[in-house]
């Protein structure tokens, strides 16, 4: 009855479960590694389980390994769709303080930023390839951050900024407003105002 009881949770869940969140039904960690050496399911890692490999979602996996990080840079400029590369790391901001253990291990490209720019404000929540739930830094958050950061990938910053200006949903007033707070307002107006001033006025004749 339980060994049911939790592959239905599973298949409730999109295939992906915590034992955080299978305790709310009270399904205990025993039931997991139970469940595991019968191999109902598989482990990912410590408290994050999968029911078999077509649910296997690298992205939503490793957001519930490291609940507090936000996947920013490259990743972010991937998931928003302002690129068709994509990166061989998995890029991840993580609160000051904060420090991941075998990042390079783990494939993980880590940023350790102030808890203000971890607010809510400056994250958005999409859909991963499989349907499950990411936070990523919104997209202009995600401009600011690829123009401070110095070691991208040759290219990308051009091709971002080209899908941003061509975007219905950008929001050049909060970009401009994040240029001031991040002291980028110079490069922001030169690389991006003044260039979406330009197709405005060109559109007109």
């Amino acid at each position: 009855m339980i060994q049911s009881k939790l592959i239905q949770l599973f298949k409730d869940h999109n295939g992906i479960l915590t034992t955080k969140m299978a305790n709310k039904y009270g399904i205990h960690d025993s039931t997991f590694r139970k469940a595991v050496k019968r191999e109902d399911i598989q482990k990912y890692c410590q408290g994050v389980y999968f029911l078999d490999d077509s649910y296997f979602d690298d992205l939503y996996m490793l957001q519930l390994k490291y609940p507090k990080g936000v996947f920013s840079h490259e990743t972010a400029v991937m998931l928003h769709w302002l690129s068709t590369q994509y990166p061989f790391v998995y890029h991840v901001s993580f609160p000051r303080g904060y420090h991941l253990i075998n990042s390079n291990e783990q494939n993980i490209q880590p940023y350790y930023i102030s808890k203000k720019e971890m607010d809510s404000e400056y994250i958005d929540v999409v859909d991963s390839w499989d349907s499950n739930p990411l936070r990523v830094t919104n997209l202009e958050k995600t401009i600011i951050d690829m123009l401070r950061y110095k070691k991208t990938t040759p290219g990308i910053i051009e091709e971002m900024l080209d899908d941003y200006l061509s975007r219905e949903d950008k929001n050049l007033d909060r970009l401009e407003a994040y240029g001031k707070q991040f002291n980028m307002n110079n490069l922001i107006n030169e690389r991006i105002l003044a260039v979406s001033e330009h197709i405005i006025s060109a559109s007109e004749f």
